[in-house]
């Protein structure tokens, strides 16, 4: 029997062959076509909105379509378009609001929200703003005039009326409250003292949206009905709202509120009305006698205001 020898080149050309044909099976099963990747985008949630809810801020959305999401991070900023700011995140995917309960009154902010999946994120929802309502501090007066003319005895709290200013131990008197007991707002009969230059500050563009007065007030006796009338003007002391009187005062020290965050006074207010040239506040003192007297320890206002 002969063998018969194949020289060394044809054996390397043999291997070859070989090993090619089981790279090719290799990569034949490796290619079927059931296991082939789709592509797919992590969607945004949708509908994005945001408004005041129990003087807190209230996010809402609908939910990413993505299933297998994991939730979403909240972003804020205070400019419209951003640079924006993740303030929380919120699980699951399912979840369709957020309460921020962080959101300073006065300032509007501006949402959107991302869809996350692992370290997957989608791109921005729509954006959305709120804010919630702003108020100024109680703010003083540091002027003051009595009304000398058809106002009762013409001297308004004729002793020490700056001491209204502030509060604090010291405080203005008018004695003998009128020449003629009323208890009406209009009487000519009782004394009125004006309180101005509250230096008040509102954002340009705000809506105002209510005016509270406090009036920190007394009587020497609690009998005759002792009151306190206010009435507010816009145009330095020329016009006047309808006015808002105390119930009656007792012989100590007592805050008496006037007004509250949504109550206008009977009217749109303007930013500029409430300008030291325009604002003024009077105070008509009441009673069912003439000589009642009354003590006022510090007359201040706030403002309330939804921002531009």
């Amino acid at each position: 029997m002969k063998v018969a020898f194949l020289p060394a080149a044809a054996l390397l050309l043999a291997e070859a062959a070989f090993v090619g044909a089981v790279a090719g099976t290799y990569g034949d099963q490796a290619s079927v076509s059931a296991n082939t990747f789709s592509i797919d985008t992590l969607d945004p949630p949708t509908g994005l909105t945001a408004g005041v809810y129990d003087d807190m801020l209230l996010v809402m959305w609908t939910s990413t379509v993505d299933t297998y999401a994991g939730g979403y991070y909240v972003l804020r900023s205070t400019t419209t378009g951003g640079p924006y700011s993740s303030i929380a995140t919120v699980t699951p995917s399912t979840e369709q609001y957020y309460y921020d309960w962080t959101a300073t009154p006065g300032i509007r902010y501006y949402y959107v929200l991302q869809t996350y999946f692992q370290n997957w994120l989608s791109v921005y929802s729509n954006e959305a703003n709120a804010a919630r309502a702003g108020y100024t501090a109680w703010r003083s007066p540091t002027a003051q005039a009595a009304v000398t003319s058809s106002s009762g005895d013409n001297d308004g709290f004729e002793s020490n009326p700056t001491y209204a200013f502030a509060d604090d131990a010291s405080y203005a008197e008018d004695v003998n409250s009128g020449t003629a007991a009323s208890l009406d707002c209009l009487s000519l009969s009782r004394d009125r003292h004006w309180f101005y230059n509250y230096d008040i500050t509102i954002p340009s563009g705000a809506t105002i949206n209510g005016i509270e007065v406090r009036l920190d007030a007394w009587a020497d006796y609690a009998t005759y009905n002792p009151r306190m009338c206010v009435q507010l003007s816009w145009d330095g002391g020329t016009t006047w709202t309808a006015g808002k009187t105390t119930a009656d005062l007792t012989t100590s020290e007592q805050s008496r509120f006037l007004g509250t965050y949504q109550d206008t006074w009977g009217r749109t207010w303007s930013l500029t009305d409430f300008s030291n040239a325009n604002f003024r506040l009077r105070i008509t003192d009441l009673a069912t006698t003439a000589s009642r007297d009354l003590f006022l320890d510090w007359v201040a206002v706030k403002v309330h205001y939804t921002p531009p």
